[in-house]
């Protein structure tokens, strides 16, 4: 059955764009360009899905990985990909799995990757085919974790897997052939939110600090909900229904949406200055586009170098569609340069 879907929607989206635009019939936005006739099918066709927010974690989780295999490319090809155990001191493990496009070479940059999902769903599998092309066009290790989930893992599992594997990196980056001083982080969606929350607590614990920072459609504030949620809340993939059940299951204190780890807008300049130079890739129909557009403006005032990148007409998740819908794999080949550009001007 799921064969069958995938072959429906990229037969679906194989259309003409007039064609795809008539039937979808987007209209204009009053702030923004008009959404992607591409995005508009793939926000159509999520209408018509089973609303997570309604589900059991771990009937949302399963949906979720099948809802992205109907939009997944081919496989992208690599040389060599390893999945991999670090041990932490409760005697657990955090799974993680390792992509090295170059694997003949060594002190490669490496880019630790955290998944989206609001902290509740996405695993490795459901990021794979990005993480592969990110190790491939950056020419850099990407190593993606598969951090605890909520409700079952509330605050701070998701912060402390973070920086428990951002430590394992740093000790074992030589391990796999990168360098221990050229590591980045990225992360979309709530793993931008992670990746942002490792660099702020790096600087305030005097740590070696990551070298970038790379935010996608970025969830940067769970203490109050933005102008955004209301234009772009409804109809456009991610809801704030969606984010209100997501920001639930992992901050079920109030107290702690406040915190600056959970909602780095809320930093002030002090706390900010000197984070790394950052990429933040922003999407225009996109309940949290206002978080990444704020955020943006504070790093700038705080003297960090930000290179904010605006995607009108495509929509939350856009790293998820880029092999359906054209705008989505521009805006994603976009982030591969900064990347590939940032890391040939430093000394490794």
């Amino acid at each position: 059955m799921l064969g069958i879907k995938k072959s429906v929607t990229q037969l679906v989206f194989s259309l003409p764009d007039n064609w795809i635009a008539t039937i979808t019939r987007t209209k204009n936005q009053e702030d923004t360009n008009a959404l992607d006739p591409r995005c508009a099918m793939a926000c159509n066709i999520a209408r018509f899905l089973p609303k997570m927010e309604q589900m059991s974690p771990e009937k949302a989780r399963k949906h979720f990985r099948e809802q992205m295999k109907l939009f997944e490319e081919k496989e992208f090809p690599i040389a060599h990909i390893e999945d991999k155990l670090i041990p932490t001191p409760s005697a657990s493990f955090i799974p993680i799995r390792v992509y090295n496009a170059n694997p003949q070479k060594r002190n490669l940059p490496t880019i630790l990757f955290f998944h989206g999902g609001g902290l509740t769903i996405g695993n490795l599998d459901t990021h794979d085919s990005f993480c592969r092309k990110l190790s491939h066009y950056t020419k850099s290790i990407v190593i993606a974790v598969d951090y605890r989930l909520a409700p079952e893992h509330p605050y701070p599992a998701a912060h402390e897997d973070a920086w428990l594997a951002y430590q394992y990196v740093r000790n074992s980056a030589y391990i796999f052939g990168g360098s221990p001083k050229a590591i980045a982080v990225c992360g979309d969606s709530a793993g931008a939110l992670l990746a942002t929350a490792l660099c702020l607590r790096a600087k305030k614990n005097n740590v070696q600090a990551p070298i970038y920072q790379a935010l996608l459609y970025p969830m940067l504030d769970t203490s109050k909900e933005s102008e955004t949620y209301e234009l772009f809340g409804e109809n456009y993939i991610l809801t704030k229904t969606l984010m209100r059940w997501f920001i639930q299951n992992y901050l079920p204190q109030t107290k702690d949406r406040s915190l600056i780890q959970n909602s780095p807008v809320l930093a002030d300049t002090k706390e900010l200055k000197g984070l790394p130079p950052t990429y933040i890739g922003i999407a225009g129909f996109d309940p949290l586009r206002e978080e990444g557009e704020t955020y943006a403006k504070h790093l700038q005032t705080a003297g960090v170098k930000v290179e904010e990148r605006y995607f009108p007409s495509l929509v939350h998740g856009y790293i998820q569609l880029s092999g359906l819908i054209p705008k989505a794999k521009e805006a994603e080949e976009d982030l591969f340069q900064s990347l590939l550009r940032f890391f040939s001007q430093i000394k490794i």
